[in-house]
């Protein structure tokens, strides 16, 4: 809005001349403030706007973009004035208040572990390692109907029925299955912590993904090459809870009753809003 009111600064100011019952005038100091403050809040809206959708992983972007926001966008400026200067380290000293502490560090920085896209987007990674680790183990221990094997650098998974077993059907024994049997059992069979070892390495040593990819169509590609991982993945790769969702749905609400729409009654409102927001 403020960039709108810049932009037809000129316009506004002739209406306001024309009216003489007027008692508002936009002068040249009241622009130069408003460039100013749009300065110091335009760069920041476009993080904002991306940080509150609902269709798409954004838990593990805060990070990335608190330092986007610290080394570039907000970072001091020889042409910044200084209300947009204070603008800005104001923003920022809220930001950095915000995450700071030491709980929602290490959650952050397990979200952007495990996001392909920003796993090493900070110093302490080796820390973050030993914490994801860790929750690997602890959930492969949990899912004990989860066999995990080793068969020419791949993974295979077997499923076990937590109910009882049904017999199995009788097959005529051929020479390929009695040579996979004798491969079967001459598989190497990894524990636990040995497996999430593994995974960790072959993880990070994988090529981080383009930026504008989908993070959760990776790990349903790669969930069963990195089976005890991808657990890990799927707690931590969600959508920051945020009231941009009920908002965006007060604005759609006041764009359907409208004063030439006032009468319309509360289940009709209730229906539009409904296909509004899931027709589009």
């Amino acid at each position: 809005m403020i960039s709108r009111i810049i932009e037809q600064a000129r316009a506004i100011r002739q209406v306001l001349a024309d009216d003489r019952r007027a008692s508002i005038h936009l002068t040249w100091q009241d622009v130069d403030v408003l460039k100013a403050v749009n300065d110091g809040l335009e760069p920041v809206s476009t993080f904002t706007d991306a940080l509150s959708g609902d269709a798409y992983v954004t838990s593990s972007s805060i990070l990335p973009i608190l330092q986007l926001l610290k080394e570039d966008i907000l970072a001091p400026s020889e042409s910044d004035v200084e209300l947009t200067a204070q603008l800005k380290s104001g923003m920022l000293a809220k930001l950095e208040a915000k995450y700071a502490n030491d709980s929602v560090q290490k959650l952050l920085r397990n979200c952007t572990f495990v996001d392909p896209r920003y796993r090493e987007y900070y110093s302490n990674v080796d820390e973050t390692k030993r914490e994801i680790e860790t929750e690997m183990i602890v959930l492969g221990r949990q899912t004990s109907q989860v066999k995990i094997r080793v068969e020419e650098g791949e993974s295979t998974f077997a499923q076990q029925d937590a109910g009882e077993e049904q017999p199995a059907k009788k097959k005529k024994a051929t020479l390929a299955s009695l040579l996979a049997r004798r491969a079967v059992a001459a598989r190497p069979v990894l524990t636990v912590v040995e497996r999430a070892h593994a995974e960790l390495v072959v993880y990070t040593q994988e090529d981080a993904i383009d930026t504008g990819e989908n993070p959760l169509q990776w790990w349903k590609v790669n969930e069963t090459r990195l089976p005890l991982l991808s657990m890990v993945a799927r707690k931590y790769l969600c959508i920051c809870a945020s009231s941009a969702a009920s908002e965006r749905i007060f604005s759609t609400a006041g764009n359907t009753v409208t004063p030439q729409r006032a009468q319309i009654k509360p289940d009709k409102v209730n229906m539009l809003v409904f296909l509004a927001r899931n027709l589009d």
